[in-house]
């Protein structure tokens, strides 16, 4: 889920402690609750709690490639989410259907069914919801992605004043674009945020295209 600050550590003394048995505990907890551990004051109590309050607004594909079903990455997330329109939809389609959607094969299509037929796993999902994750995704099922960065690959790095991460990964993805973890040959531009760090000197490094955040926006076609 892009939960910023949510460490193996944390994770690790939030089960040790009982605070957390499953990935939706973590969206009951207070700030009073996080204060209570080791290494973790008021301020980083209060920053991770607007992290998880965010997390609940990213695309739905973050959330089922964050389910940890065998076999869906983020590019099989991305691909059920836009084939089905919601996490639920995917929840309940058989595994022909599965199956007959493109880039899922026979071992995908059964490892997300044998996930979603666990009731455990159906279980927390339903938590999830009912704690205000995001389950829908902005488009119809099945819908296209045409647009001017159709057949363009890029990578975002730093942090945007005007975006959340998923944010511009979205508004590309909604211009037919693509979005990659890390930069490579195949890359066509780098957005980078500030922090930017090693992914921009790699992008130096390859001569791929770097832009900021403003030469991002007009790229987009939208105002500075």
């Amino acid at each position: 889920m892009n939960i910023e600050g949510l460490g193996e550590a944390l994770v690790d003394q939030l089960v040790t402690v009982g605070l957390v048995r499953d990935f939706a505990d973590l969206y009951a907890l207070t700030a009073e609750q996080l204060e209570s551990l080791e290494r973790m004051g008021k301020k980083s109590a209060a920053n991770l709690m607007r992290q998880i309050a965010d997390s609940r607004r990213n695309d739905p594909w973050r959330l089922v490639f964050a389910l940890g079903i065998r076999h869906v990455g983020e590019r099989t997330a991305q691909v059920l989410v836009d084939a089905f329109g919601s996490v639920d939809a995917i929840q309940q389609a058989p595994v022909e259907q599965l199956q007959a959607v493109n880039e899922v094969g026979p071992v995908v299509a059964a490892a997300v069914r044998e996930y979603f037929d666990d009731p455990r796993n159906r279980s927390v999902v339903a938590k999830l919801a009912e704690a205000g994750v995001r389950m829908t995704g902005d488009r119809a099922p099945g819908e296209s992605r045409p647009g001017a960065l159709a057949g363009k690959t890029f990578v975002i790095t730093g942090t945007l004043s005007g975006f959340s991460r998923d944010e511009a990964a979205e508004a590309i993805r909604a211009r037919g674009g693509k979005v990659t973890g890390s930069v490579s040959r195949k890359t066509d531009y780098l957005v980078a945020g500030t922090d930017a760090g090693s992914k921009l000197e790699k992008a130096r490094e390859l001569g791929v295209a770097i832009l900021d955040e403003e030469a991002f926006r007009g790229l987009l076609g939208e105002q500075s």
